[in-house]
């Protein structure tokens, strides 16, 4: 993958930062030497490697997200990509994320998955801040430096954690919000104000919604159900809150609703202080 460096910028500027991971990487490594999925008819006697996997889940998926457009840099970390883009690109990867979920899913329904090769399951992370492009004389590269940058790569490791296949900030989405209401491809909800590990300063998160995605109803419909429930979990009503949230993931079969209801019952253990404003401190990355 190339770079221009003429289309960097020379000064820290706000970008928007994109990072996308593989989920259960390692388990489908381990699943691969073992000898889990088997070869089918057609495929050579070295079968469907893990690094021919993944050369798939960089084709299927993730060119998509570094198509070449010149304001764009974009790098792959083995099985993740992060991307980073000006400003005036949400349009452009709000299309691109669109695509790759599409091509995923395609992929996902194809011959073999689960017998000669695993489905592919991402997760992404997308915020907004200062970035600055460093050179780097080891490799002869720039490279993309920033507190965001670390906030994309945090937002998309606790998306699996909500039952989440793309977790913005309210940063991200104040750029993106006029695009979502007037496309009905896509949708967004709120999920939780969290405190990410290793930062100081909070963040409200959202889950970008694609009508791709065959729980795209199903999430926009348990919308009100959950603002009920997180109102109540934000004046302390512990015991309501969790009846709500337990109602969202009997009803809607939504994994978030569990994961708030359980938090429900570590706080009615440990009542917060009282100045306690609903931020929860996530420990994982």
């Amino acid at each position: 993958m190339s770079q221009n460096k003429n289309s960097l910028p020379k000064e820290k500027s706000n970008r928007i930062v994109l990072f996308v991971d593989l989920r259960d990487s390692t388990d489908i490594l381990v699943n691969f030497e073992q000898g889990i999925y088997r070869k089918t008819e057609g495929q050579s006697e070295s079968g469907f490697t893990y690094e021919k996997f993944l050369l798939d889940v960089h084709e299927t998926s993730y060119k998509e997200l570094y198509l070449g457009h010149e304001n764009t840099y974009a790098e792959i970390y083995g099985d993740g990509v992060m991307g980073v883009f000006p400003e005036d690109n949400t349009k452009y990867i709000l299309e691109n994320i669109y695509r790759l979920s599409r091509r995923m899913r395609i992929y996902n329904d194809s011959p073999g998955v689960d017998v000669s090769k695993p489905r592919i399951d991402i997760g992404c992370g997308i915020t907004v801040g200062k970035v600055s492009f460093v050179y780097y004389a080891l490799d002869e590269r720039h490279h993309a430096v920033g507190h965001c940058i670390h906030e994309a790569a945090r937002i998309e490791g606790v998306s699996g954690l909500y039952d989440a296949r793309i977790l913005v900030s309210d940063r991200f989405l104040n750029f993106a919000e006029g695009f979502l209401n007037s496309d009905p491809r896509f949708s967004y909800r709120f999920i939780d104000r969290v405190l990410l590990k290793g930062f100081r300063e909070p963040l409200t998160l959202f889950e970008l919604l694609l009508d791709n995605d065959p729980r795209f109803e199903i999430k926009k419909n348990s919308i009100p159900l959950y603002s009920e429930a997180y109102s109540k979990y934000r004046e302390k009503k512990w015991e309501a809150a969790k009846e709500i949230f337990y109602q969202i993931y009997r009803e809607y079969g939504l994994g978030l609703g569990a994961v708030m209801a359980k938090r429900c019952d570590i706080l009615a253990s440990r009542a917060p202080t009282p100045d306690w404003n609903g931020i929860w401190e996530l420990n994982d990355k």
